[in-house]
C-alpha cells in the first residue's frame, strides 16, 4: 500500500524489509516463519521460473548492449571495496576485509568469509559479515528504486513525445518480419502450458547446474534468452500468457526474507555502528562517483548509472521486485510498461548477477588472504 500511494518513492521491498526486521527483532514473529510456512522449496523454484521468464523479454541486440551494465557494475563494485579499505582505521582490518565481498554480493561471498574469520579466531568479524548480509537491502532499495523510477519516468515521456513514430516503424518492420513458432502455434500457449515449460526449463537449468558448476538460476536466465532468440515463447510469457508471475515474485521475495531472522539484537549497538559507516562511505562515494565524474557516460545516464551500482547490495530477486514495482507506477499501458521492464530490468538483473552471483565470490577469495 505504501509503494503505491507513494508512486514507488517508498519501494515496497524497503517497507517489507523493515516490517519484518522489526517483528524478528520483538520476536512477534518467530525467525523460521517462512519454513515453518512451507514456503522454501516453493520459493527456490519461484526464482528459477522467474528467471527464465525475465530471459525471455531480452532481446540478443540489446543484451550485447548490456556490456556497459557489466562494466558500470563493476566499477561499482570497485568502488564499495575502496570505501571499506578506506574505514579501516575506524571498523579495524578484519571487518573492513569480511565487510566487503559481502556488501557487494550474497550467500556465497558470505559463507567464504565467514568461514575464514571464524578459522582466524575472528567471531565478531565474522557476526558483523552476517549483520551486513542481513541489511544490505535496506542501504540499496530505497536509492535504487528512487533513481530508476525517474530514469522510467524519462523513458516513458520519451515513448510518449515519440508514440507517432514508434508505430511507423515497428508498421513497417512487422510487414517484413516472418511470425516466430509461438505465433504459428499461439492457440497451445494455455496457462497450463506455459507452467509446463517453466517447469521443464527449471529442470534443465537445474541439470545442466550440476553439470557445469555453474549456478541454475544463470542457466535459467541463458535458457529464457536462448527460447525467446529461437521464437519458442512468448517474450514475458510467464505474465501475459500464464499468469503466474505475481505468484513467482510473492514467492521470490519470501526468499529474501530468512536473512533478517539471522539478526541478533543484542549486538546492534556494538556492530551496528560499524555496518552504518561501511554503508555510509560506500554509498557517498557511488553517488559522488557516478554524480559527479564521467563514470556515469558508461551508460548514458547517471539515475540509471546508481541504480545499477546499487544492485550489488540487492541482487536477485529483489532487483526484479524493485523493477516490477516502477513498472506498475510509472506506465499507463502494456507498451510502456513492457518498456521500462526491457530497459530497466534487463540492467538491474544483470547487474546484480556480476556483482552478487559471479564477482562478489572472487573478491572474497581475495580478501580473505589478508585475515
Amino acid at each position: 500500500m505504501i509503494g503505491t500511494i507513494t508512486k514507488a518513492k517508498i519501494s515496497s521491498m524497503f517497507v517489507i524489509m523493515v516490517g519484518f526486521l522489526v517483528l524478528f527483532l520483538t520476536k512477534i514473529l518467530p525467525s523460521d516463519i517462512i519454513n515453518t510456512a512451507g514456503l522454501t522449496s516453493m520459493c527456490t523454484i519461484s526464482i528459477q521460473f522467474l528467471l527464465f521468464n525475465m530471459g525471455t523479454t531480452v532481446d540478443l541486440g540489446q543484451l550485447k548492449r548490456e556490456w556497459r551494465t557489466v562494466v558500470a557494475s563493476c566499477l561499482s563494485m570497485l568502488i564499495a571495496v575502496v570505501a571499506c579499505i578506506a574505514v579501516i582505521p575506524i571498523i579495524s582490518k578484519e571487518a573492513a576485509m569480511v565487510s566487503a565481498p559481502v556488501l557487494t554480493g550474497g550467500i556465497a561471498a558470505l559463507t567464504i568469509v565467514q568461514d575464514a574469520a571464524n578459522a582466524n579466531g575472528f567471531t565478531e568479524a565474522a557476526a558483523l559479515a552476517a549483520f551486513v548480509f542481513a541489511v544490505q537491502k535496506f542501504f540499496g532499495t530505497l536509492p535504487a528504486s528512487r533513481c530508476g523510477l525517474r530514469y522510467a519516468n524519462r523513458v516513458v515521456e520519451a515513448m510518449r513525445n515519440d508514440q507517432l513514430a514508434a508505430k511507423v516503424v515497428s508498421g513497417a518492420q512487422d510487414k517484413d518480419r516472418k511470425p516466430a513458432f509461438y505465433e504459428k502455434h499461439a492457440k497451445y500457449y494455455t496457462v497450463f502450458v506455459c507452467l509446463a515449460i517453466g517447469a521443464v526449463a527449471a529442470y534443465i537449468a537445474t541439470a545442466l547446474g550440476s553439470l557445469t558448476g555453474i549456478s541454475a538460476t544463470i542457466w535459467s536466465m541463458v535458457l529464457g534468452i536462448a527460447a525467446r532468440a529461437f521464437g519458442l515463447v512468448p517474450p514475458n510469457f510467464q505474465k501475459t500468457k500464464g499468469n503466474a508471475h505475481g505468484v513467482f515474485s510473492w514467492l521470490a521475495l519470501a526468499s529474501v526474507i530468512p536473512s533478517l531472522g539471522k539478526v541478533d539484537i543484542s549486538v546492534v549497538p556494538t556492530i551496528g555502528f560499524r555496518v552504518l559507516v561501511i554503508f555510509a562511505v560506500a554509498m557517498l562515494a557511488i553517488f559522488v562517483v557516478f554524480k559527479f565524474t564521467p563514470a556515469w557516460r558508461i551508460l548514458g545516464d547517471k539515475d540509471l548509472s546508481i541504480g545499477v551500482a546499487m544492485c550489488q547490495m540487492i541482487g536477485y530477486p529483489g532487483t526484479q521486485l524493485v523493477v516490477d514495482e516502477i513498472a506498475k507506477a510509472v506506465a499507463q499501458n502494456d507498451e510502456e510498461y513492457n518498456a521500462i521492464e526491457s530497459r530497466l530490468a534487463t540492467a538491474y538483473v544483470i547487474s546484480g548477477f556480476a556483482s552478487v552471483t559471479l564477482l562478489s565470490v572472487f573478491i572474497a577469495g581475495l580478501m580473505v588472504k589478508f585475515l
